[in-house]
């Protein structure tokens, strides 16, 4: 009978002991699942992030005042999840340590493509202020455009009636031509990806151009051989475009006096978007490698 009761001590202390290591490798199990959630979940995020960067970047190049906030906190989101996943920290309220070994090279390939990344929207946000004036500069070109080719048709119109001489309505004439020109490429800074020199260039040119020859119909010209506006009403339309001008000239001014830093907030602007493809492979490569280690787990388990 001793005997017997020093077996069922022995039992009973067994089944305790494999109950003790059933329940550990359940909590580890749960724990190890909720793990791989939580990663699962941050390359996911990672993925949506990398598209909202490229989208928000291009936006942020035309002026988009919104765009810039949306960059700053698209880019912030997707560096602290990159840390947490690869050093440990929190996601989705879960407490997580860093990710394991097998995945660290595919943690490594994606942190070198988002590096490249990071420091371009870093150059894009430090251009804020700058882009934000070219986007007003051209908004003020577009609206004030419509006034400006009005006035400068009713002094062509008026140079013909008046009877002037051929080079005083050629001039005219070329006014109404340059007010197309400036805001067509003016137009052409704000929604390309890179600055074109060439259109940067025309653009000054032609604004200092239409000075001279507003100036040369108003006041006369020996080097242009252009007479000074003679009848009252032509000389009154000359002083309403010469206003309307100034503004316009401003807004030109604003954008050729940044031009520098605009080509260079562009440029990082379009690595962006063309890195953002780059990117997503990365971040799917490593929702894949996640998957991948989920189902080895559970195959060993």
């Amino acid at each position: 009978n001793q005997a017997v009761g020093t077996q069922l001590q022995i039992l009973g202390g067994l089944f305790v002991f494999f109950m003790f290591i059933t329940i550990i490798a359940a909590v580890l199990d749960s724990r190890t699942a909720t793990h791989g959630a939580a990663y699962t979940s941050a390359a996911g995020q990672m993925r949506m992030l990398s598209q909202s960067i490229a989208k928000a970047a291009q936006l942020a190049l035309q002026g988009n005042v919104a765009a810039f906030a949306e960059l700053k906190e698209s880019r912030g989101d997707f560096a602290l999840l990159l840390e947490r996943v690869s050093k440990g920290g929190t996601i989705d309220e879960i407490d997580v340590p860093a990710s394991p070994d097998s995945i660290q090279p595919v943690l490594q390939a994606l942190a070198l493509e988002w590096d490249k990344t990071e420091k371009n929207a870093a150059q894009v946000l430090e251009q804020e202020k700058n882009l934000q004036t070219l986007g007003k500069s051209v908004g003020t070109i577009n609206s004030r455009n419509p006034q400006l080719l009005e006035l400068a048709e009713q002094v062509a119109a008026l140079k013909l009636q008046t009877g002037a001489a051929a080079r005083e309505i050629a001039a005219a004439n070329q006014l109404v031509m340059l007010t197309q020109r400036l805001a067509k490429n003016a137009n052409a800074l704000l929604v390309t990806d890179a600055i074109d020199p060439e259109v940067a260039f025309l653009l000054g040119k032609d604004t200092n151009t239409f000075r001279d020859v507003l100036a040369a119909l108003t006041k006369g010209s020996e080097a242009m051989r252009i007479a000074a506006a003679a009848d009252a009403e032509t000389k009154e339309k000359l002083v309403e475009l010469d206003g309307a001008f100034k503004e316009y000239q401003e807004a030109v001014a604003g954008i050729l006096g940044n031009m520098q830093r605009l080509v260079q907030a562009k440029t990082a602007g379009s690595r962006i978007f063309r890195d953002s493809g780059t990117l997503l492979k990365a971040t799917t490569d490593l929702s894949n490698a996640y998957a991948g280690e989920i189902a080895g787990r559970a195959t060993n388990t």
